[in-house]
């Protein structure tokens, strides 16, 4: 590859084609080690470098479940918690759709 080539880094939830100029967490780390990615600031859900393998989408398909499981769960959770569960499974729900990915839970 060429010397400025993205780096690409493979994970659980997704896998990072870092590209400095285009990376959430370049923009979230100033003033730490320029260049290398701060894997502590991603935000997989909105950043524009993230590459999906079946792998990945599995996890966040599990994620789906794991989510509706609790939205199920009895005794309810508090509203507040609802709400946070809910607004996160519509997240996730439309990462995978927009990514050509069915939001299943698995």
């Amino acid at each position: 590859m060429k010397r400025h080539d993205p780096a690409i880094y493979p994970g659980e939830y997704v896998t990072c084609v870092h590209a400095a100029p285009t990376a959430l967490c370049e923009k979230a780390k100033r003033g730490r080690g320029e260049g290398l990615p701060d894997h502590g600031g991603c935000l997989p859900l909105a950043c524009r470098n993230v590459a999906l393998t079946p792998e990945n989408a599995g996890v966040w398909q599990r994620e789906l479940g794991r989510i509706e499981h609790r939205l199920a769960a009895r005794p309810p959770l508090p509203p507040r918690l609802r709400a946070r569960q809910i607004a996160r499974h519509g997240e996730i729900a439309e990462f995978l759709t927009s990514n050509g990915i069915p939001a299943v839970a698995a």
